[in-house]
């Protein structure tokens, strides 16, 4: 009776170590450590994997201590915002600006998406990055979603246009993507200096799980890196690019 008693109480504690929390702003090196992953709305984050970095000599790696990940968003509009750290956990853009200085990295985790009344399933992704840069063709960021259980990847890319840009958060496609289940997203950055000097400061990931309108991302976390910095206009200008997809399907419906 006594090991049955004990098996039974066994059973009744473990979910709730097992169950996964609400993703909270933290370290990337958090994020490596968490047990069971965190939720944004209906979906699962977890798996976050080690830094791959490829630099040229002379330029510094991050360490997952030196990367701030922000979570926000809805059940139907998710976001995890990825924020660069001096040593000291102050919000730093990384720099290259001698000719043939690379900064890149990449990363991997995954998203687990179950479709529901309100998510049908994981419906588009996009890639954010903020950055400046004084010569065209030295700046790219780019997120790759492919389901673990089989399909195409689907890739959605930002960079520099060919051109020189002010400091700003610069956005990349919504790519559509369709199904449920397990996606392996992979993340790649990649900074090279030529005849002038290139800055980041960060990259965002959106992922949309709705396939009608999609709402606004809470921005409140996002004052937590400090004032004067851009990533402010970060989830501001992925919302107004997504409200104008709404929109225009708003439109088509009403035709």
């Amino acid at each position: 009776m006594k090991i049955l008693l004990i098996l039974a109480l066994c059973l009744c504690v473990v979910p709730a170590f097992a169950a996964p929390t609400a993703c909270v702003t933290g370290s990337y090196a958090s994020y490596q450590a968490l047990v069971g992953g965190c939720t944004i709305g209906n979906a699962l984050f977890s798996n976050f994997s080690a830094l791959s970095f490829v630099n040229s000599p002379g330029v510094g790696a991050l360490t997952p201590s030196e990367i701030q990940v922000i979570p926000s968003g809805t059940p139907t509009d998710d976001m995890l915002t990825f924020v660069y750290l001096n040593a000291n956990g102050t919000p730093t853009p990384v720099t290259v600006n001698q000719n043939g200085q690379i900064f890149s990295f990449g990363m991997s985790f995954d998203i687990v998406v179950a479709a529901t009344a309100v998510a049908p399933g994981l419906t588009g992704i996009e890639m954010s990055s903020t950055f400046g840069n004084t010569s065209p063709g030295s700046a790219s960021a780019s997120k790759t979603a492919q389901l673990v259980a089989g399909g195409p990847a689907i890739t959605s890319t930002v960079n520099d246009g060919g051109v020189s840009n002010v400091l700003g958060t610069y956005n990349g496609t919504i790519m559509p993507v369709s199904g449920v289940g397990t996606f392996l997203i992979t993340d790649t950055t990649s900074l090279q200096a030529q005849t002038g000097m290139v800055t980041q400061s960060g990259f965002a990931n959106s992922f949309l799980l709705s396939s009608g309108t999609t709402a606004t991302p809470e921005v409140g976390s996002l004052a937590m890196i400090g004032s004067g910095l851009v990533f402010l206009s970060m989830v501001a200008s992925s919302t107004r690019r997504r409200k104008r997809a709404r929109d225009l399907k708003d439109l088509k419906v009403e035709d």
